[in-house]
């Protein structure tokens, strides 16, 4: 009988065959897969892998093959429940987040008086700016206080549900959920189009709201902007606090700042400025950054006198604009004409490699909405520099011509 990580591997290679997007396949090719306990863990490069791997590769493995999957970062944790390590503490508070820092910890200051200020609290925005801490915070904060917490993905949520299903336990999950103080759910994104498990979820929000328990909620975006998720979910979430988390310039260095300090490495301004200015508005990001730093011990290397200067996107656009003689309108707009594809790929990819922008950002640059279509343009050029020298040398040179200016 093969093992889980090789039958997760076979079906992978099944998948990966029937794919008919390049990105998607690219995606698959840069997994990497780890066995922990019962589950198997799929490792992929960046957020933007973890989304188009769990939209489009995760419902096709579990379509063909019952076995438990968790799809993380290189950065991240294995997290199934509440960790330890994510408190208030070590939130750093600022103006992007102080709302929704503050409305958690009202919310179990008043859990035993069963008057909620805030009910549900629906916690949105971008990847990499603390939700999951967030979450993890509020039920470390709860679990002090000696109320009963349950922290779950959507993912995971939706997996009790069709696991009870197929036993006949419905009724003995239901009771389950029922009997916590609060209810912490992450990535509400990925319940879209479960009809069951929404329905499910559903029925339980509604007594543990009935009850003044609390729910906490994450997501990528605004509940008007989730598709394929009930209205009357959706009707439910916009009833209560709806608040973005946003990552603000101070903040962001006051992140930096305990980063460094974690890691053990000098706390100068002068490097605090040079991560913020090389990375995005992504923690995860910035965590990365930093651990890159420590391992290559560039930080010996003084960035305030060794950086290199910012450049901006349209400094690019116009370089490879007239390097390669096509004009800067033709290098933002999506084509088929195939000189110009290539042209425009290398623009993707020195706009990511100079610029250090998150792939996102580079996606609002080039009028792409599908991140992995930037990933696939830098994977493409990168695969050939390669197997083209002398296209090699151009990119390298124009690479070194933008950074010394």
């Amino acid at each position: 009988m093969p093992g889980l990580l090789d039958s997760v591997l076979e079906k992978l290679r099944e998948i990966y065959r029937e794919l008919e997007s390049p990105a998607l396949r690219e995606v698959v090719e840069r997994a990497e897969l780890e066995e922990y306990e019962d589950k198997v863990v799929v490792r992929v490069p960046d957020e933007y892998c973890k989304f188009a791997f769990l939209k489009e590769i995760y419902p096709r493995v579990k379509r063909k093959l019952q076995v438990s999957l968790l799809v993380l970062t290189p950065s991240e944790d294995v997290i199934f429940e509440l960790s330890p390590k994510y408190t208030f503490k070590n939130f750093i508070v600022g103006k992007g987040n102080h709302l929704a820092v503050r409305a958690c910890q009202v919310a179990i200051e008043n859990l035993r008086k069963k008057s909620i200020p805030y009910n549900p609290i629906f916690i949105y925005g971008r990847v990499g700016v603390g939700k999951t801490h967030l979450l993890q915070a509020t039920g470390n904060k709860a679990l002090e206080r000696g109320f009963k917490v349950i922290y779950r993905s959507s993912i995971d949520f939706a997996e009790e549900v069709v696991n009870a299903i197929k036993e006949n336990s419905l009724g003995y999950l239901r009771d389950f959920y029922k009997t916590v103080d609060v209810l912490l759910i992450d990535d509400i994104q990925f319940m879209a189009g479960k009809e069951r498990t929404q329905l499910e979820f559903f029925n339980i929000f509604n007594h543990l709201y009935q009850n003044n328990k609390l729910l906490v909620i994450a997501s990528d975006r605004h509940p008007k902007k989730l598709k394929d998720v009930m209205d009357r979910l959706i009707n439910r979430f916009e009833g209560g606090l709806v608040v973005e988390l946003k990552l603000d310039e101070i903040t962001k260095k006051a992140i930096i700042k305990e980063k460094l300090i974690i890691y053990g490495l000098p706390v100068d301004q002068n490097i605090i400025d040079y991560i913020a200015q090389n990375t995005g508005d992504n923690v995860r990001e910035i965590e990365g950054f930093i651990t890159q730093l420590k391992a290559k011990e560039s930080l010996n290397l003084k960035p305030s006198e060794e950086k290199a200067r910012l450049v901006s996107p349209v400094e690019v656009v116009k370089e490879v604009s007239a390097f390669y003689g096509v004009s800067k309108n033709k290098i933002l707009k999506k084509t088929r004409h195939r000189k110009i594809s290539l042209v425009r790929q290398i623009a993707i990819y020195l706009t990511r490699q100079v610029c250090r922008l998150p792939l996102a950002k580079v996606g609002e640059m080039f009028g792409v909405s599908d991140h992995t279509s930037v990933l696939y343009a830098i994977r493409k050029i990168e695969k050939l520099k390669k197997e083209n020298p002398q296209l090699g040398e151009e990119i390298e040179f124009l690479k070194t011509k933008l950074l010394e200016g």
